[in-house]
């Protein structure tokens, strides 16, 4: 049922391959606004002259509009289910309540808002499922347990938690001790089991070592909270290995860590799987874009005028000024001193292409529409790979957290 929205992912992702391709950091050495925008598109672009703060709501570029319109068409957005939706009613077996279950009678300590709110939101939907179907909760990529701990405590369900950090399993441990006075049931429904997750990943035996008396008959669930890359193939390829497991729900993240797709059917470069990690949400709504981004670009024609190529400075620079970032730059990479150009050198090289900010930060607005479509692309690879597996009966993509607190929002579900 995704295949057809899947083709016409693929044909726009085709059509705009050079804006998915390409990396940011090249819009000055690379002429990028020039040889990845089509023509069509730029000439209008240039035409009306936007400002990027403002330039989703111009009338006068109808390329432009029907750009925006056909990604966010394409998007996750328009072919997942809201988690309070009736749809949801038809998605998982014996749920009765349509509103979210919203526990307050526990709240969970050391944790920050982000990751309490994903905790909360997936959390209450597997727990609702698992205590109506008497499921014990398989947690892959488990990390400090947040979620297995959250399982137990407010929807009392046991849960094997397996993470291949043994020091996020210590922490997680050492947690349990510290709230164990207030958290009475985890210690007793939470089993911790330090191990890699791969293809061939033994669930059953392990469920057997650490819930021995556990009657194991098609009853349980495989889920993971933000699965790093190919941490989510390899657990899609076990649920659909391991007879016992009934459901999958998984949010994927991380889509830069893997560099294969479930179905062979259209390739990503890093750049494009990097591209597939922005928010839309968060840059239209706060209508702003890093100026350190900027400032890269500018860099990056000093660097290549010094014979630096393939320079990775990474984040956390200075923002207030462009010699301020690059001199933060030049330390980072180990540059000679005699090599770096002076304050003033670098203020004069700032003011020789400040007149290409607008259309950079535009540039980069489009890439980041491209990225909604990619991120489609690559969350439906992994759906219709269930699809056609035919060993299940609902398969559905949820939005699950808000965008701002989360951007990486979308589960998978399948239920055999």
């Amino acid at each position: 049922m995704y295949d057809k929205h899947f083709d016409e992912i693929i044909y726009f992702i085709n059509t705009y391959h050079k804006l998915a391709n390409c990396h940011i950091v090249d819009f000055i050495t690379e002429n990028l606004w020039t040889t990845c925008l089509p023509e069509a598109l730029r000439s209008e672009l240039e035409k009306n002259e936007l400002s990027w703060i403002s330039w989703t709501e111009n009338d006068n570029c109808p390329t432009l509009n029907n750009f925006i319109k056909l990604a966010k068409s394409l998007s996750l957005q328009s072919c997942s289910i809201e988690t309070n939706s009736k749809d949801f009613l038809n998605t998982l077996p014996d749920i009765n309540n349509q509103k979210k279950c919203m526990c307050e009678n526990i709240k969970i300590e050391f944790i920050n808002t982000k990751k309490l709110h994903e905790v909360e939101s997936l959390g209450n939907i597997i727990g609702e499922v698992a205590a109506r179907t008497n499921n014990l909760v398989i947690d892959a990529g488990a990390g400090k347990a947040y979620l297995s701990t959250f399982l137990a405590e407010n929807h009392k369900v046991p849960v094997l938690a397996i993470d291949s950090s043994q020091l996020c399993s210590n922490g997680a441990i050492c947690r349990q001790k510290k709230l164990r006075k207030k958290l009475i049931l985890s210690p007793m429904l939470v089993r911790y089991v330090v191990e890699e997750i791969n293809d061939r990943t033994d669930y059953i035996k392990m469920i057997k070592e650490n819930f021995s008396d556990w009657d194991i008959n098609k009853n349980l669930i495989l889920t993971g909270l933000h699965t790093c890359g190919s941490l989510t193939d390899s657990i899609i390829r076990t649920f659909l290995a391991t007879k016992d497991i009934n459901i999958l729900c998984i949010v994927p993240c991380c889509y830069h860590l893997t560099n294969e797709t479930l179905n062979k059917k259209i390739n990503f470069s890093r750049n494009a799987r990097m591209l597939a990690q922005q928010s839309v949400e968060r840059s239209t709504k706060n209508k702003s874009v890093s100026s350190s981004l900027f400032y890269r670009a500018i860099l990056q024609v000093i660097f290549h005028s010094l014979g630096i190529y393939n320079a990775r400075v990474g984040r956390g620079g200075p923002s207030h000024d462009f010699p301020s970032y690059a001199q933060w730059a030049f330390s980072r990479l180990g540059v000679d001193l005699e090599k770096i150009p002076s304050q003033e050198a670098l203020r004069k090289t700032f003011q020789l292409y400040a007149h290409l900010m607008e259309k950079f930060y535009i540039f980069q607005m489009l890439r980041i529409h491209v990225g909604l479509v990619l991120e489609a692309a690559i969350m439906l690879d992994r759906i219709i790979f269930l699809q056609n597996s035919n060993q299940c009966s609902k398969i559905a993509i949820l939005r699950l957290f808000d965008p701002m607190l989360s951007p990486r929002r979308y589960g998978i579900i399948a239920v055999k």
